[in-house]
Order: structure tokens, then C-alpha cells, then sequence
């Protein structure tokens, strides 16, 4: 997570959900807030901003030294009508993530509690202290497996995953064992829980899925919009203009504004990307300063992708953004063959042509930034799962910063030891074979090495503020 505004959010619809879906009943009481602070792990300012905002919207009443009431007056027809407003428009997302959602995480849980494994048996494990959903719920299990990655960009996802299935919050009652035995990590337990806990949110869901598909048609509700999973880039600044920047490049790259050419006036940037004018020179900061673009006087913005000054990786602003583009790289190496094995093999043939099309356009060329692009693009646009559309997309914009790093090393005369014909040449091979397999496995090749590249040459931080 960001900071304390989103954290707050987060214990906010906690609470709101149960509330609302009666959990929590007229005349029950919260913990106090000392309590809640320390299940949840979080600083007092944040936990009263959202008693705060639940106190505003009428959900809970607080007097001073005592713990907060619920006020909400709902009865069973109401709880019912709140689930209806919440999940009926939900449907489609969950039932695809619920289908697709382990190509995103097998392997991360796979690989994670191998790290975990390694991280006791080393003595280096800490213990989770986050939030009090993962302290009292089957979610802790989840949560220190992947924070063994160090990734504040696939914590980030985790959370927003399970703020969009509201419902999957596992009753009060509902407890688990430990995993450990001795202080040690039990894989046996650790896997025959998570088990148990795929099962629990699975069974929940087909109870959901009954539920929406069981309300009658006076209530007007079967045509109703669908809201899709939305996954948040959390950035410490304003994200607009970096995702604009990323998308300026992105173009630059695919040569919509070759180099040399002029790109648009403010107001017509502004109504193409649907921005304000601001936005839009704070977005021209950005790209002057990484030497993408260079403003003249009563003539323009030129395109020119002047070599960039080295130092400029020191900025806290451009660590952000590359911390983010590593941490990007990392969730593509783990998910890269799951996904790419399930689009190719879920498309047409007239797709996958166009695809290999697209890839043979790299022979002679040296642009690894846009080959991956190539993949992202296609995966975002053709995979048949608004779900992984929706995360690939967002990779794809993360990745539009590593030209950044291929601009300072171009600078040095320096490259990543890697041989983008042979590599095409392979996928080429592989998918007039139609090979999938091996083309997937071609791609999660590629993409390591670019990350151990990344890792050796340049040193990132992650973020200490992300859940």
C-alpha cells in the first residue's frame, strides 16, 4: 500500500462490508481503538480516519473513551439488498478470476514458500504484521508467502484482489492452525492448508455465484453494468503523468512520433489522452527530463532521445518508478509462461499468425524494451480474460520505464548479454510448430535474463510503505 490514506480505506470497507452484509448488527460494539490498532498493526491517526468515515456515513456512532456502536439499522431484506448491489455487478469479474486467477499465482505461491522455507531455516523470518486480516484469517498464510518476494507491486495486486471479492473475507468464527511446527516451517501443513483455504473461498464462491444467479427479475437486476477488477498502480506522486509519460513512449517506440518529429500542441495531447492541460506539461517535465523530448521556443515539443544523464537514476522520483519496473519484471517472470501458454493456446490461428508476424519485424534489431512490449501488447489485447487484460495491461506500462535503463546503458556502450535474432528466430520456430510450451518457455527465458541484467547492473530499493 501507498500510505496511511489507503490504508485507512482498506480498514474502512473491512468493516463497512461486514456491516452492510450484517456481520456486525445494530448495537454491537467495535474494538477499541487501541485494539484495533494493534490487530491491524497500524498508526492511531489512520485507524480513527476510518472510524471517522464510518461514523459519517451513518454506520457506526463513537463517544470519547468508549468503543465505537453500530448504529446501522439493517435488517435481513436490507443485508440481502446490499449483497445484491455489491455482487450482481461483480459476477462476470469474479467467475473470471475465480477461473484464471491461479495462472497469476501458482507459481508465486510455489515459489514463495520455497523462499519462506529457506527464510526460517535461515532465522531470517519474521513474523507478519500487517493488518488484522491477516492476523485472525486464512489470508496470513497467503501474505507471508508473498512478502517473501520483497515486492510491494504484487502486495499491492494481493490486497486489491481481495478488496474487488469483498464476500471472500472468511466469516469470524472461521480459524486455522498453525504452520509451523517447532519454529519451523511445516511445507506438509503449509500446502494442505492452503488447500483447505482454496476450498473454503471456493465453496463461498459458488454460494455467491447461486446467489446472484438466483434474484428474481423484479428486481432489475440481471442487465446491470458489469465493474471489472481494477488494479491500482499505488504511486507516492501523482500517477497520471507517468502513465501518460509511459504511454508517450510506448508511441515513440512504435514510432506513432518517430524521432525527429513534433508532437502535438497541449490542447489537442490534452484531448487525445483525455487530461488536463496541466497534466499534460507536467508530463512534458518528465519526458524533458529523461531526454525523450525537448522543447522549442514558438516551434514545439521534439521527439529526440538524447542520451540520459546517469545520475538522473539518483532522483527519488525516477527510484520510484524503476523500483516499479523491477518489481513489474519480477511478477512477469513468475507469470509470464502460465499466461502465455494460455493465450496462445486459447486464440485463433489468424491471432497467433498475426503475433508471429509481429515478432519476425525484429530480426537486426537490438530493442529487448519493445520485443517484451510486443508480448504484453498482444497478451493485453487478445487473452480471453478481462482479468489478466487488466494486469498485463498494467505491466506493459511498467515496462515502458526500462528504457530509462537501456538509454544510460547505451550511454556506457554497455548491453545485455543476450541475442535478440537467436531468440526470435527460436520463437519463430517454436510457433510455426505450433510448440506453445516451448514458445512460453522461450519467453520466461528471455525475461529472466533481462531481469538478472537489471539486477546486477543497477541497485533499487523497494518500497518500505507498501503492504
Amino acid at each position: 500500500m501507498a500510505n496511511d490514506n489507503v490504508l485507512s480505506e482498506l480498514i474502512y470497507e473491512y468493516y463497512e462490508s461486514r456491516i452492510l452484509f450484517g456481520m456486525y448488527q445494530y448495537g454491537d460494539q467495535l474494538r477499541s481503538i487501541s485494539q484495533i490498532c494493534a490487530s491491524f498493526g497500524l498508526a492511531r491517526n489512520t485507524v480513527q480516519t476510518a472510524l471517522d468515515k464510518l461514523e459519517a456515513a451513518g454506520y457506526i456512532k463513537t463517544e470519547q473513551r468508549k468503543m465505537a456502536i453500530i448504529v446501522y439499522q439493517g435488517t435481513e431484506k436490507t443485508f440481502i439488498e446490499n449483497a445484491m448491489k455489491y455482487f450482481v455487478p461483480r459476477r462476470d469479474g469474479m467467475l473470471d478470476i475465480n477461473q484464471q486467477g491461479a495462472l497469476l499465482f501458482s507459481t508465486v505461491w510455489e515459489m514463495g514458500l520455497k523462499n519462506l522455507e529457506r527464510s526460517i531455516s535461515a532465522g531470517l523470518y519474521k513474523k507478519t504484521n500487517a493488518t488484522g486480516i491477516l492476523s485472525e484469517e486464512p489470508t496470513k498464510l497467503y501474505y507471508d508467502v508473498l512478502r517473501t518476494f520483497n515486492n510491494g507491486l504484487m502486495e499491492s495486486l494481493y490486497w486489491q484482489f481481495l478488496r474487488y471479492l469483498n464476500y471472500f473475507y472468511p466469516n469470524k468464527e472461521y480459524g486455522m492452525v498453525n504452520y509451523m511446527e517447532d519454529g519451523l516451517l511445516s511445507v506438509e501443513i503449509a500446502n494442505r492448508m492452503k488447500a483447505e483455504t482454496d476450498a473454503y473461498y471456493y465453496q463461498n464462491f459458488l454460494e455467491v455465484k447461486a446467489f446472484v444467479d438466483s434474484i428474481p427479475e423484479e428486481h432489475h437486476l440481471k442487465n446491470v453494468p458489469q465493474i471489472p477488477f481494477t488494479w491500482t498502480m499505488y504511486r507516492k506522486r501523482p500517477q497520471v503523468r507517468y502513465t501518460l509519460a509511459s504511454t508517450i513512449i510506448q508511441e515513440i517506440f512504435w514510432e506513432v512520433y518517430p524521432v525527429g518529429s513534433y508532437l502535438p500542441s497541449l490542447p489537442k495531447m490534452a484531448e487525445r489522452y483525455h487530461v488536463s492541460l496541466s497534466t499534460v506539461r507536467r508530463t512534458l517535465d518528465v519526458l524533458h527530463s529523461l531526454g525523450v523530448t525537448k522543447a522549442y521556443m514558438g516551434v514545439g515539443t521534439r521527439v529526440c532521445m538524447e542520451p540520459i544523464n546517469p545520475y538522473i537514476l539518483n532522483t527519488r522520483e525516477m527510484q520510484e518508478n524503476l523500483t516499479l519496473h523491477k518489481e513489474g519484471m519480477e511478477f512477469l517472470f513468475l507469470t509470464i509462461y502460465n499466461v502465455t501458454l494460455f493465450t496462445l493456446e486459447s486464440i485463433t490461428a489468424e491471432k497467433r499468425e498475426a503475433l508471429l508476424q509481429e515478432i519476425s519485424k525484429f530480426h537486426g534489431k537490438n530493442n529487448d524494451i519493445l520485443c517484451i512490449d510486443v508480448l504484453l501488447k498482444f497478451i493485453s489485447t487478445e487473452v480471453p480474460s478481462v482479468f489478466l487484460r487488466e494486469c498485463y495491461g498494467k505491466l506493459r506500462e511498467l515496462m515502458a520505464w526500462g528504457y530509462i535503463f537501456s538509454a544510460v546503458l547505451r550511454g556506457s556502450g554497455e548491453q545485455p548479454h543476450m541475442d535478440l535474432n537467436d531468440f526470435i528466430a527460436q520463437l519463430e520456430t517454436d510457433m510455426m510448430a505450433e510448440h506453445w510450451t516451448a514458445c512460453a518457455q522461450s519467453w520466461q527465458a528471455f525475461i529472466e535474463d533481462r531481469l538478472d541484467f537489471l539486477r546486477t547492473r543497477f541497485s533499487l530499493e523497494n518500497p518500505k510503505d507498501q503492504i
